[in-house]
């Protein structure tokens, strides 16, 4: 099967894609459900309030990491994770602008 090409596209549009691909998955959804309702919880909260397993959980954890959707720290033996607000924010507005161009603000 062919691949696209992402280099033909401008590189906010690419940016955005990242973004509504880590956004793709139910599972994802629900992560950043639950971490809305807490602001921050450690990994296993996280995966105790899912119907899948850890390693699972772990996977779209990552990957909403990786589109910088959340951020993480680490206490004593913990991970702990929240939404990145601004980023979030940011997806939101960029790409309310892409598919509205004659409102965004100039």
């Amino acid at each position: 099967m062919a691949r696209a090409k992402v280099e033909v596209f401008g590189a906010g549009s690419v940016k955005l894609a990242g973004f509504a691909k880590a956004l793709a998955h139910p599972a994802r959804i629900e992560i950043l459900k639950i971490l809305a309702a807490s602001g921050e919880k450690p990994c296993m909260e996280i995966v105790g309030g899912l119907p899948l397993s850890q390693p699972a959980c772990s996977r779209h954890i990552n990957e909403l990491l990786r589109a910088g959707l959340l951020k993480s720290r680490a206490y004593r033996n913990q991970i702990f994770f929240r939404i990145d607000e601004s980023a979030l924010k940011g997806f939101c507005e960029a790409m309310s602008a892409a598919l509205h161009p004659e409102s965004a603000p100039r």
